[in-house]
Formats: C-alpha cells, structure tokens, sequence
C-alpha cells in the first residue's frame, strides 16, 4: 500500500500520484499527491458474551468477525511554496472525498462504505504476476480527515486519515466465477486467500424445478424449494453477509423480492468459500438453466 498507487472509489479520490502502477517513482504526478508515509491497520473480533456476564464468572461468546480500523498518514505537496491556495483547494477535496456524512448520503445502501483498492507485495509469484497482489478494502471514514496548516508550511501539508471496515476481510480487486450447469455440475471453487470467502449463487430456471435443488461442498448440502418457479425466474442466495455484496445480512430472493421459506435445509446450513480448491455441486436440477457461484479471493 505505502509504494504502489491507491485509490477511494468516493470521488475516485487517488493516492500515490507521484508512483508508477510498478512502485516507481513518475516525476509527472511528483504535485498534488497525497502521498501515504504510514499504514496502522487495528483488527478487532468480539468473543465475550457481555462484561456483567464475564465478571460473574461465565464463559466466553462465540467469535464474531468484528472490524478493522485502518489508518493513513502522510503528506501533500505543491509545486511552489507560496501556492497556499492550491494546498487550500487540495483540502477541500480530500475533506469532501473523505467526509462520512457525504458518503453515506451518496451510498445508503453500503452505509456509506466505498472501495479502497491497493496493491501489496507478495513472494507468490505463481499466482500474481510480478509479485503483487491487488486488494480491497471496503471503507467508510470515521471522521474528516485531519490536515496541519501552518503559517509557514513550505508548499505541503501533513494529513492524516481513520477508515472503518465492518467486514475485516481484505479482498481481491476481481470477482470469481463459476457456472455450474446440469450438463456439468461440479466444479473447483479456488480462494487464493487465506480466510473464508463470502459467496452468492444466482439461479436461473426454464421452468418448474425440484422441491429439492441442492448445492454441495464436500458434507454440506444447501437445499431450495425451486418447484414454484417458471420460466425466467431468477433466484438468487447470498450465504454470507460481506463488504463486496453488500451491507445486507444473508438472503434468499426469487426474482428481487426476499423470499427466506425456499430454504428447506437446516437453519445453520449456510455456504462459504474455503481456501484453496474447493469441489462444489449441484443435484436435483430439474429445469435449472445455469447456476452462477460468485466469490472474491479474501484474506484475514
């Protein structure tokens, strides 16, 4: 992150201008940049049941991922020392790209969280060319960002910067696919991470379908109740709340509209991606077109 360009999707905000996509360093972009100096990221997972509970003596909750705090800081630099009101300008940017109330108001769906995308080094070459792999974070500021001004800053300004992330998981920047068919129904899932990943499965049918079309990996089998659908129908399963589906829990849709009673399997069956190559299937496909599973390669 420190050596590669970054970037905030909100106001398609850049940092790292004055750096090639390679780490070098492009004199062109050397202005305006807000260059990153430091990078603290602070994860947090909840495992108490509550305080009261825990000073009387009970036991420890269930481990719940949490978030993570990620914060940046570095500085910003003009072309000539006495350009104030192009280090002014630069601010008022930043501050806007980066102001929690704009944000949520321009993406209530996300609350307000937006891609921070970024490139990090890695000895894995045979998966990432050239050694570096290009993540994401998904991101609300916690505050405004913080800039110095001074009466005699020389043509730059420190800033500093706190981002939240309600799903602590890093992800890749590209989203995988699988589509799975009745004429070829198993497959390998590969997360090249090294955490589970969220996954969705969109549904597509011809017809009238099986009161028990399932989804398999290894001993867990997913099941739906698909003999309602017609023609055309579209459902859609998302087995994990996640930053890159959104900030909704986990639900099951048949052509948009929630629809949690075609889940016929045990309450706690649900999906994830682990890491590796995984074989997934699907069975009883009557009239099923295809079976889409998407996920993202993800990392603790």
């Amino acid at each position: 992150m420190l050596f590669y360009p970054a970037s905030y999707a909100h106001g398609s905000f850049a940092f790292n201008n004055h750096l090639n996509a390679d780490g070098t360093r492009k004199n062109a972009g050397m202005f305006n940049s807000f260059a990153i100096r430091e990078v603290i990221e602070n994860p947090a997972y909840r495992d108490l049941r509550d305080p009261y509970h825990l000073t009387q003596g009970g036991q420890l909750g269930r481990v719940h991922k949490g978030m993570r705090v990620i914060q940046l800081s570095g500085h910003v630099v003009v072309p000539d020392a006495s350009q104030h009101a192009s280090l002014a300008d630069q601010g008022r940017i930043f501050r806007a790209a980066f102001d929690p109330a704009i944000c949520y108001r321009d993406s209530p769906s996300t609350d307000g969280a937006y891609a921070f995308t970024y490139t990090e080094d890695t000895l894995d070459t045979g998966n990432w060319a050239g050694g570096r792999i290009p993540l994401q974070y998904f991101l609300r500021p916690i505050q405004q960002p913080f800039l110095a001004e001074k009466v005699d800053d020389g043509g730059w300004r420190d800033w500093r910067l706190a981002m939240l992330a309600a799903d602590p998981r890093a992800y890749g920047q590209t989203e995988q696919l699988l589509t799975l068919t009745p004429g070829s129904p198993a497959g390998n899932v590969t997360n090249l991470g090294n955490t589970a990943a969220p996954l969705q499965a969109t549904i597509t049918m011809t017809g009238a379908g099986s009161a028990s079309f399932t989804i398999a990996r290894a001993s867990v089998s997913f099941i739906l109740n698909l003999s309602g659908f017609v023609n055309t129908d579209v459902c859609v399963v998302l087995f994990e709340k996640s930053a890159p589906y959104g900030a909704r829990g986990r639900y099951i849709t048949k052509n948009g509209t929630e629809n949690a009673t075609l889940k016929t399997s045990a309450a706690s069956t649900w999906l994830d991606v682990p890491t590796g190559a995984t074989s997934f299937a699907i069975s009883n496909t009557t009239n099923v077109a295809s079976c889409a599973l998407r996920w993202y390669h993800a990392w603790a």
